[in-house]
């Protein structure tokens, strides 16, 4: 079969692989285990053909390659109307998923996505992009782990929404192992780090909530007043 063929016989399936791998992308061996039918070269040009598709300016996302790990972002033109979109009304609440999202970072930064996934026991990129869209959260480098992932902490426009100096500033939270689900959570996601990667897609059994979001809302709440 030639190159075009293969292409387009297994496009649809490499854009899906692809987008559901969400900020975390996939490396070209992880594409090629699901692909038992095609080389790793074969697989190296389609995905570039993929990605000179995913070049025209009549496209929003396009296709990059980051560390060796492929993944879809949207395009610099579009994030002006990202920000309009998530934080056009900045005086408006967040929402309960978006705040304890936001007390997770606040409280254990710098975490990563998949370690937020793992205590919240659902997905949290949505809500992350909208904190980032919002500028109370952004990225500072790489977890040094599998994948390597990105690092999320608080921005300087989170200590003025919330009235801030320091995160010293932020109400106690109780981190004892012992009487905390959050702490313990993280603990056992420490010691499992190195299958991290293979376990993002899928939701941690007996989800402890966090408690930290209310922390956060009634501080937020008296600098409103």
């Amino acid at each position: 079969m030639d190159t075009e063929s293969l292409f387009e016989k297994i496009r649809p399936i490499l854009e899906g692989l692809i987008f559901t791998s969400g900020e975390e992308g996939l490396s070209l061996l992880q594409i090629q285990s699901a692909f038992e039918e095609c080389t790793r070269d074969e697989l190296g040009q389609a995905l570039e053909l993929l990605r000179r598709d995913y070049v025209s300016d009549s496209r929003g996302i396009e296709l990059v390659k980051y560390g060796g790990r492929w993944k879809f972002v949207a395009k610099e033109k579009v994030y002006p109307y990202a920000s309009r979109l998530y934080s056009k009304a900045k005086s408006s609440s967040l929402s309960n998923a978006a705040m304890e999202v936001l007390s997770l970072i606040a409280y254990r930064q710098p975490i990563t996505r998949v370690e937020i996934d793992e205590i919240r026991g659902v997905s949290s990129e949505l809500m992350l992009k909208k904190l980032q869209a919002r500028d109370l959260i952004e990225t500072c480098g790489n977890k040094d782990t599998i994948g390597r992932p990105l690092l999320y902490r608080v921005s300087s426009a989170f200590y003025d929404a919330f009235g801030l100096e320091s995160l010293a500033d932020l109400p106690e939270c109780d981190t004892d192992p012992k009487t905390s689900p959050l702490f313990e959570r993280q603990e056992e996601s420490a010691a499992s780090a190195k299958d991290t990667i293979q376990k993002e897609t899928q939701s941690e059994q007996d989800a402890q909530p966090s408690d930290t979001s209310a922390s956060v809302e009634k501080k937020q709440a008296e600098n409103n007043e």
